[in-house]
Formats: structure tokens, C-alpha cells, sequence
């Protein structure tokens, strides 16, 4: 069976912390499709990259990731990129077209409030994603990923893939903020996550 190849991405740590919830996602996904290794009728394989968490990087380095992957004849099916957020567990479905958190640097120490990301568009425009929804229905979905790097990395994607059918798939979901308890620890976000891919 010809596998169906997507890339996952977690983030950087930020704000002087020493670990993002999304990396702990993603080490979980890793450890699932290591199971999996044996089982001929898992039709996927996962690729896994890290993100900086700064505006003028994310996006370079996650297209970067892309062509390498296709550099070695790896044509994506996807990317899925996994961001840390507050208490929730969303699926993000659409970008704002706004840098706009001025209490917050990112990891470069850059600091944005109200900065439109596409000067073309109003920045009340929304920035839809192009991404099997349908398939990962246990999650909850959102229309609104906040103004921060997440953000700014969807609305670059977003419309980066929707201006060309032939581009991967591109998703964001946000996890937990890790310490803020709950049920949806990094094993079961991961657990929900791998069962959406296998209703693809």
C-alpha cells in the first residue's frame, strides 16, 4: 500500500518557558504511528517538523520543510500544525488577517498590534483554511485562532494553498496550555488526532 504522507508541526517554546504542549503532542502522535509500524492497513506516514515561534520565520521555515520533503520525492498529502493555546482543544477553520497582540513579543522579541498580514485585504477579512474538516469531527472547531504566531502562520497558509488546488492540505489545531489540567492531556489530544486521520 502506498502511504499518504503528512507533515506535523509543533512549536517553540515562547514567553520564558521551557516546553510548549504542542511539542508533547506531537512526541505522543510519533509514539502512535510508532505502533503502527507493523500494521499494513495504516495507510499513513507522519513527518515531523519544529516552528519557530516568530512572525517572519514561521511560515519560511515550515515552506522550507515542505520542499525539502519534496526534494526527496515526498509529495504531501498535508500539513497539520499544532499550537498551544489556552484550556481548549480546537480546530481551527479560518485565519484573521491581523498581528495584533501588543502585551506579547515573540521569540525574536518582536512586538505586533494592529499590523494587517496581507495589506490587499481589510482586516476584518477572514482567511478560510482548506482542510478535511469532516474528518476530524470529535474536535471542536474555531473561527478564530487568535492574533499571535498561530494565527499569522494560518493566514499565510491559508491563503498560500487556496490559491493553488494542487498544495497540500493545511490545518491548525490548538492543544491545551500545558499545566492547565483537564482531560485532554497531550496522550488523549493525540489519540483524538490519529483517530481523525483515520477517518480520512
Amino acid at each position: 500500500m502506498e502511504k499518504r504522507h503528512w507533515l506535523i508541526t509543533a512549536f517553540e517554546p515562547f514567553a520564558g518557558r521551557n516546553e510548549n504542549n504542542s511539542k508533547a503532542v506531537t512526541d505522543e502522535i510519533a509514539r502512535i504511528q510508532f505502533k503502527k509500524l507493523g500494521d499494513s492497513s495504516w495507510p499513513f506516514t507522519f513527518h515531523f517538523g519544529l516552528l519557530p515561534l516568530e512572525y517572519d520565520r514561521c511560515f519560511e521555515v515550515l515552506t522550507s520543510e515542505i520542499q525539502t520533503l519534496s526534494e526527496k520525492g515526498i509529495h504531501l498529502e498535508g500539513i497539520l500544525s499544532i499550537g498551544e493555546g489556552g484550556a481548549d482543544f480546537k480546530l481551527e477553520t479560518q485565519a484573521n488577517n491581523l498581528d495584533d497582540v501588543g502585551e506579547m513579543a515573540d521569540n525574536r522579541g518582536v512586538i505586533r498590534a494592529d499590523q494587517r498580514i496581507f495589506s490587499d485585504l481589510s482586516e476584518h477579512s477572514p482567511i478560510p483554511l482548506r482542510f478535511p474538516f469532516e474528518a476530524f469531527s470529535r474536535i471542536r472547531t474555531s473561527k478564530n485562532p487568535g492574533f499571535f504566531v498561530c494565527n499569522h502562520l494560518c493566514a499565510r497558509m491559508g491563503r498560500a494553498t487556496s490559491e493553488n488546488s494542487s498544495a497540500p492540505f493545511f490545518g491548525l489545531i490548538h492543544v491545551p496550555k500545558a499545566g492547565s489540567g483537564g482531560i485532554f492531556t497531550p496522550d488523549i489530544c493525540a489519540a483524538v488526532i490519529v483517530n481523525g486521520f483515520g477517518n480520512l
